[in-house]
């Protein structure tokens, strides 16, 4: 009988995880987006340089319920449904403006949730995301969504 061995599942992309200076990064490109980004604010051009920014989309919904125990009934409150959330790479200000990044490696590999996620975020808070495919250089142009 012939044995099986099951298959290290890899990533969607085949990126490899990059640690620099401490920090885990899923993939090269988004580990030097970091250095060009920490250099920038090093320098003055940019400030308030955060990794992993966290945003909700949509809120989790809760539901209460009452739970008879022995001497007495209790509210409880239970989720429903999880929050839809999205985590960008990199937040920074420049000339005063909030700017949110994503590093991806081209324009036509981005997946199907991601555009409704960036859709769904100019929407509810009213932040364009800007795409970087060079991570060498500052972004200076905002993408358009069709």
């Amino acid at each position: 009988m012939p044995v099986k061995t099951q298959r290290k599942k890899g990533n969607k992309y085949h990126n490899k995880k990059v640690v620099v200076e401490g920090i885990t990064f899923d993939s090269k490109r988004e580990s030097e987006r970091y250095l060009v980004l920490k250099d920038a604010q090093s320098k003055g051009f940019i400030s308030d340089l955060k990794l992993q920014p966290k945003f909700v989309l949509v809120p989790a919904i809760k539901e209460q319920y009452i739970k008879h125990l022995k001497t007495k009934d209790k509210i409880c409150e239970r989720t429903v449904q999880l929050p839809i959330t999205y985590t960008a790479d990199f937040e920074y200000v420049k000339d005063g403006e909030r700017i949110i990044e994503d590093v991806k490696a081209s324009k036509f590999m981005l997946p199907k949730e991601f555009t409704i996620k960036v859709k769904l975020m100019r929407y509810f808070h009213g932040i364009e995301v800007k795409l970087v495919f060079n991570p060498s250089k500052l972004p200076t142009t905002k993408v358009r969504w069709l």
